[in-house]
């Protein structure tokens, strides 16, 4: 999905056996109850029919709530085509691509443990509400969202602490005039 999809907070539409539903984006203060649902399902190595299809019947209750949280759907009509695994397969693949950013494959960084056990929620929180979030609005933005104003964040202080190291090197080499003119321009 594209940014402006995750931005504006966009749905995908979906034709579920012959009804038609909204798969929709999770947001960040459901994202706790979604991931115990998708806990088997973000497991997987690979996520296509074949693999989702083996997962149906044995997750079949991690799945519905899964369609409780991010879609349309109407809970008797999913009930009366629980058999229709491939149907249920093709679902899930749907709502997989719509959170992208909860499935993705998350890369293993070269972070020590300590500095891995130490960034909590709270930190991210408070790193968006001093770029000038509002507590409110985080928790009711779409998880990729979130995690791209995460990252536009610290791509913005990235550029300002460089900034300030490239004008602290200048006021170090530089005479009191010529820094000066560097600083105007």
């Amino acid at each position: 999905m594209n940014d402006f999809f995750l931005l504006n907070n966009e749905s995908l539409q979906h034709t579920f056996i012959d009804q038609k539903i909204e798969v929709k984006q999770i947001k960040v203060k459901d994202l706790n109850h979604f991931a115990q649902f998708a806990d088997s399902i973000k497991k997987l190595d690979s996520y296509s029919i074949e693999t989702i299809t083996a997962l149906v019947e044995t997750e079949i209750f991690n799945i519905m709530g899964l369609c409780s949280l991010v879609t349309s759907l109407d809970p008797e009509t999913f009930a009366k085509h629980i058999a229709d695994q491939d149907a249920i397969a093709e679902l899930v693949l749907k709502i997989i691509q719509v959170n992208e950013a909860f499935f993705k494959k998350e890369k293993q960084q070269s972070r020590s443990k300590t500095e891995v056990n130490e960034s909590t929620w709270f930190d991210s929180f408070q790193y968006l509400i001093g770029c000038g979030h509002r507590p409110d609005d985080i928790l009711t933005m779409p998880y990729g969202a979130f995690l791209k104003y995460i990252e536009a964040a610290q791509k913005n202080e990235q550029k300002r602490l460089k900034s300030y190291a490239v004008a602290m090197r200048v006021a170090n080499h530089a005479k009191q005039q010529d820094f000066e003119k560097y600083i105007k321009s």
